[in-house]
């Protein structure tokens, strides 16, 4: 089982176990090394002591009880030359220590050489190893610390024995040695001595197992002692938590529980039985499940008002998942369903049905899909009305699109209104251009006349007659052309798109505008590029784009020299058409209704006000945009459309 899913009273349980074993397990353990210390250095200071007698006792034998024993000697004549019993400060240890032993024997005293007299006093490999030891280290005095000896470990104190001139005097020359020693143990060792030689050391060792054991034994029984003691404060802690705060967390809980499966209401508050932290916890618990019972009513109310709110809506709205189900409706949407209109998603998704000339709204779902982004289209349904159709994602954590909200307008009667209003400014833009119109066909038909006057009445050749005839069918030509020209800009049509150059649509404008803008004496400034694609349009509707914008251009210069600068490029994926006029500039109050409907600055009977409105509607629908930057000095009117195929 995870920590992280034990009851609060099970964490607090094991956190206070954890810290009194981890409590107990430490003071156990300093206690131990304590102890420890404390037999060590009590240990260090009998062998000090230990050690300090035996060199007091070598020291009175060497210094005291020898010299004196030499003079009885030579006095009494004796035939012993030496007494090992007086004389022999390393005997005389052995012996006294003993005698120690007798009564405290855990001490163990040595006194011990590689070369000794006495084999007895060979050094063994650990007392070796400290004479090794001395050697390379002539400033050590002593050597304390704890060795291990036949598996049992003794603390043990070693002190050098270096070679004195005193000491020469048996173990140095084998010739001046006493007859006595070498009587008693030979000449197989303990001579050639020399001065300042460490030639062995003298040990105390005292065994530590049992105060060791002694210790261990303490700490163990704290450890057990202290343990007991803080269980019993552990449970009695527990008791007190668990009825202090577990306990009444728990009732907290309970109640969560039923006010999560809804059967504890969230307008009843829970009894304050205390005005501790428990207490303050459940004020502020009751004062949460007011703000949650009284957000759980706004929202209530607030979705009571946004279903009749969507359900008021007159167009058609719906929440669509992926796969075209529908999970939200409005009535609107649902009256689309009934009638099985092609515009509402009225069955399962069918992507493969999806090309660029038959659009239906699941593929609208899925480019919304594929291109994570909202989509809006116009579109013409197969039962001949327009809609505007609009998806908008809604995104999961993760990014992905897991519904979409669907909403369509029938923009039919729209669509007829701005027919119309193309259809008002065409033929206003007919009427400005009706006087050089008839410019233009009044020239021919004064050609024509005359010849048909002199055919009438004069005699000529076949030739002349010729001629003549000649004259009068390319006056009726050009007069055919003007008509039709101006019968195919102002006939009624719908949006039919084309690949055309743009720069050819511009000349055909300029054609139709040519006797307005020569009576004015405006000059046309062109910088047309000749590296433009294609691009699909409807050529009707955007010549009347042009018009229109040609057309106030000429007005803004009325009464004064000046010109049109028109300039055609492309840029970013889009192809632009600029119009730059020299006249005096839109007014900065005028300049944020000029796209309004009926908007005007023309005398009456001179203008509709509908111009700028079409020719912006006319933009939009092909995916452009017109941008208008003015200034004292002029006016650019700019015209972007997309490179990229349009789809109606």
């Amino acid at each position: 089982m995870k920590l992280r899913n034990l009851t609060l009273s099970t964490k607090f349980t094991l956190a206070i176990g954890l810290i009194l074993f981890t409590f107990c397990a430490i003071f156990s353990l300093l206690l131990y090394l304590h102890l420890k210390n404390m037999v060590i250095e009590d240990a260090e200071k009998k062998t000090l002591i230990v050690m300090t007698k035996t060199s007091a006792i070598g020291s009175y034998v060497r210094e005291v009880l020898r010299p004196r024993m030499y003079e009885i000697l030579h006095d009494t004549s004796y035939k012993e030359d030496f007494v090992i019993e007086a004389m022999s400060t390393t005997y005389v240890r052995l012996n006294v220590m003993s005698r120690v032993n007798e009564t405290l024997p855990d001490y163990t005293y040595r006194r011990v050489s590689v070369n000794p007299i006495n084999p007895s006093n060979k050094a063994d490999p650990l007392h070796e190893e400290k004479i090794s030891y001395f050697q390379q280290n002539r400033s050590r005095e002593f050597w304390n610390g704890i060795v291990k000896i036949e598996g049992q470990e003794f603390l043990m104190r070693v002190k050098p024995v270096i070679a004195e001139t005193e000491c020469l005097k048996c173990h140095g020359d084998l010739s001046e040695a006493p007859t006595g020693l070498i009587k008693r143990y030979g000449l197989k060792s303990g001579f050639g001595w020399r001065d300042g030689d460490v030639v062995g050391v003298d040990s105390v060792a005292i065994p530590l197992a049992a105060a060791m054991g002694e210790i261990k034994d303490i700490a163990i029984s704290t450890f057990i002692f202290g343990f007991t003691a803080l269980l019993f404060l552990f449970i009695s802690l527990h008791g007190a938590f668990w009825s202090l705060v577990s306990k009444p967390l728990s009732s907290l809980k309970v109640i969560f529980d039923r006010i999560a499966k809804g059967a504890h209401p969230l307008s009843q508050d829970v009894p304050v039985v205390s005005k501790d932290e428990i207490g303050e916890l459940t004020e502020s618990f009751n004062q949460m499940t007011r703000h949650l019972f009284n957000a759980q009513e706004n929202l209530k109310k607030n979705a009571e008002t946004l279903r009749s709110t969507v359900e008021g809506i007159s167009d058609p709205l719906a929440l669509v998942n992926p796969d075209c189900t529908l999970e939200i409706t409005n009535h609107a949407y649902r009256k689309w369903v009934s009638k099985r209109i092609n515009a509402v998603f009225t069955s399962k998704c069918y992507p493969e049905n999806c090309d660029a000339d038959t659009m239906y709204p699941v593929c609208f779902l899925e480019k919304l899909k594929r291109e994570k982004r909202a989509v809006s289209e116009y579109w013409e349904g197969n039962d001949g009305r327009y809609y505007y159709m609009h998806l908008y994602p809604i995104f999961d954590d993760y990014g992905n699109v897991t519904k979409a909200v669907h909403y369509v307008k029938d923009i039919t009667d729209k669509k007829q209104m701005e027919e119309q209003m193309r259809m008002s400014e065409k033929l206003a833009a007919v009427g400005q251009l009706s006087a050089g119109i008839a410019h233009e066909i009044n020239n021919p038909l004064g050609g024509i006349r005359l010849c048909f006057n002199n055919l009438m009445t004069t005699d000529m050749d076949m030739e002349t007659r010729k001629m003549h005839i000649d004259v009068i069918n390319s006056g009726l030509s050009k007069i055919q052309d003007i008509i039709k020209q101006l019968l195919d800009f102002s006939k009624k049509s719908s949006l039919s798109v084309s690949p055309v150059s743009i720069n050819s649509l511009i000349d055909n404008v300029l054609k139709l505008t040519e006797y307005l803008i020569t009576e004015k004496e405006i000059k046309i400034v062109k910088n047309l590029s000749q590296e433009l694609p294609e691009i699909m349009v409807d050529p009707n509707k955007m010549e009347q784009v042009f018009l229109n914008i040609m057309l106030n251009a000429i007005q803004v210069i009325d009464g004064k020299p000046g010109s049109l600068t028109i300039e055609t490029s492309s840029d970013d994926g889009y192809c632009k058409a600029s119009f730059a006029d020299t006249g005096s500039g839109i007014p900065d109050e005028v300049l944020p209704y000029i796209f309004d409907p009926f908007f005007t600055t023309k005398p009456v009977r001179e203008g509709t006000g509908l111009g700028l409105s079409v020719s912006k509607s006319i933009v939009e629908q092909h995916n452009g945009e017109i941008l208008v930057e003015t200034s004292k000095a002029g006016t650019r009117f700019t015209v972007k459309l997309p490179l990229t195929k349009w789809k109606n």
